[in-house]
Formats: C-alpha cells, sequence, structure tokens
C-alpha cells in the first residue's frame, strides 16, 4: 500500500503563511479560505475550567510570595504550568479544534495534545501544591485533615498503583481510537467531553508516575518504569498501524470533511495513523530518556554516597583509641 502524500497538505499548511499556500499547486479550491476561516472559539465548557484554574494557580503563587515560601515557588515549573495551558487552549479553543470536525488527521493531533503535551507539564510543575496554597492557612490545614479523615489520600493511593494507571491510560486510548466509540464520540457531544476527559485524566495518572514532580518519591522504579513506557507506546501504536495499512476507511463519517480540504479517506486516515506513530512515539522515546538519565543520576548518587559512609567509617576508625600506636 502506498502513502499518498497529499495526505500531509494540512499539517504543512498550518504552518505556512496563507501567501503562500495560495500559490500551491497541491491545494484545493479554497483551501487558504477555509484555513483563515477556522478561528477561536469561546466554549464555555473549556475556557471556564481552564481560566478558573489559571486564576487558582495565580491566586497560590501570591500567597505563597506573601508567606516567603520560596521553596514552592520555581520559575520553570511557572513556566511549565503556563505551557500546559496554553496547548490545552490550542487543543480544545484554537482553529485545531475546528478543522479535527473535518479531518481525522487533525483529531489526531487534538488528541495527543490532551495526552501527551499538556498533561506531563502540568504534572512536572506540581501545580496541586500551589492550588492547595490559594486557600487561607486555617482552611488548609482543614482540606488536609479531611483528605485523611475521610480516606481520599487510601483511595488515590489505590487508584495510583501503577498497573491500574497502565491499564486505565492504554484502555481509554485504544477504546476512543476504535471506529465504534469514535463515531459515539463525535455523534454526541456529551460523550465527546467524557473522551477528552478521560484522556486527560488518565494521562495526568500516567505522566505523575512516569515524571514525578520534584521533590516527589517515585511510586515505580527506574527500571519498571522503562518497561512501562514501552509497553504503553507499543500498545498506543496498534491504532496507528490500523490506520495505516487498513485496506479501507475505518472512519467514514469524515467524509464530507476531507472533500473540503481535498483528500481522501484513506489519506487522512493514514496521515492520522504516521502522526500516532511518530510524534507519539517521539514523546515516549523523550520520557524514557529522562527515565533513564534519571536511573543514571540516582545510581551515580548511591556509589557516591556510598563511598562517603566508607570513608567517614574509615576515619572514625583511624581517630579511635585502639587504633593509636602505643
Amino acid at each position: 500500500m502506498q502513502l499518498n502524500l497529499r495526505a500531509g497538505l494540512p499539517l504543512v499548511a498550518m504552518a505556512l503563511p496563507i501567501p503562500a499556500m495560495a500559490h500551491s499547486s497541491g491545494a484545493a479550491p479554497g483551501f487558504p479560505e477555509r484555513l483563515a476561516a477556522a478561528g477561536w472559539s469561546l466554549d464555555g465548557s473549556t475556557i471556564i475550567p481552564i481560566a478558573l484554574a489559571t486564576g487558582w494557580y495565580a491566586l497560590g503563587i501570591v500567597s505563597a510570595m506573601r508567606e516567603n515560601k520560596t521553596e514552592l515557588l520555581s520559575p520553570a515549573r511557572t513556566i511549565a504550568f503556563a505551557g500546559g495551558i496554553v496547548i490545552l487552549l490550542l487543543a480544545l479553543n484554537s482553529p485545531i479544534d475546528e478543522i479535527s470536525e473535518d479531518l481525522f488527521s487533525v483529531h489526531m493531533i487534538q488528541h495527543l495534545l490532551l495526552m501527551l503535551a499538556a498533561p506531563p507539564l502540568l504534572v512536572w510543575s506540581n501545580c496541586p501544591a500551589i492550588f492547595l496554597r490559594a486557600f487561607p492557612r486555617l482552611a488548609r490545614k482543614r482540606i488536609v485533615r479531611l483528605w485523611i479523615t475521610l480516606g481520599f489520600g487510601r483511595a488515590y493511593h489505590m487508584l495510583m498503583h501503577p498497573l491500574l494507571v497502565w491499564v486505565l491510560f492504554t484502555g481509554a486510548f485504544v477504546f476512543w481510537h476504535a471506529p465504534g466509540p469514535y463515531q459515539w464520540a463525535l455523534d454526541d457531544n456529551a460523550v465527546h467531553i467524557v473522551e477528552h476527559l478521560s484522556f486527560f485524566v488518565t494521562s495526568l495518572m500516567f505522566w505523575s508516575i512516569v515524571l514525578p514532580p520534584h521533590q516527589h518519591a517515585r511510586r515505580l522504579a527506574h527500571g519498571p518504569t522503562l518497561l512501562l513506557i514501552v509497553s504503553t507506546a507499543v500498545l498506543s501504536g496498534l491504532p496507528g498501524a490500523l490506520m495505516i495499512f487498513a485496506p479501507r476507511p475505518l472512519y467514514p463519517a469524515h467524509a464530507a470533511g476531507v472533500m473540503k480540504w481535498g483528500l481522501t479517506l484513506m489519506e487522512d486516515q493514514q496521515l492520522a495513523g504516521l502522526i500516532m506513530w511518530i510524534p507519539a512515539g517521539g514523546a515516549y522515546l523523550l520520557a524514557a530518556a529522562l527515565v533513564f538519565l534519571g536511573w543514571l543520576k540516582e545510581a551515580e548518587f548511591r556509589v557516591l554516597r556510598a563511598a562517603e559512609l566508607q570513608q567517614r567509617a574509615s576515619d572514625a576508625a583511624s581517630a579511635s583509641p585502639h587504633s593509636l600506636p602505643r
């Protein structure tokens, strides 16, 4: 089966200035106009939660500064949080969201942003600590007390078991990209919201295990974490392989949409499969590299610590009265 290079036109076009696209011989009639007309949306179901989270985080930053809790403040982590918020806006309110109604391939970009781009940044930013700081001191104590008393801590610990997180994360990915559930989400906006929420929440859980926030203990050792990443990458790549090598279109709901952009269903589907292979594979590869570097750093620390303890023991033995010459 031969992949048609015209399937890459939408992605290339999104990265090029409108005048340049107007002279592209491969573009369908009206292509630049359709791209320019795809604007930003103001859907309250996404804008309001994102705005509330951003304001909440800002209040936490102000409170931490006022209480001189400098250990909670980090420019890098604040930038990571801002990056995660911007990616959420791109995925849910930018032209990507509108074009994804036409093109299955752009819909896959939206899904990858919700699973592999925004969540790891938000996890690494350690935003829950800043969110908690936004409350008054007495309220913070009550929240922590309720968290412990009502057993939320134990429930959270159980939900964050690595095997359960792996099943939820990969299960959500595979389930919603099957043709039937995918069509279901397209037909019902409430189901579509549930789909996006399942992607986002399970991704936060997954990345909390793979790349835990600063100064948080790992729930899984580095070696098993690498196996977790590899198995997730392999299983998540299966839908992409099916999209590329399927003998027929699997997502006919986009038939009218792809025609607007001068593509066929097979071209759009094959491009979506490549997107799920290459960018997604790169994200998992980067995560594996970071975990491996952390593993090497931890091993180096243990060697240096053992050498330091041995040297202290040797110095103590040398200073002992029984070791002095008579």
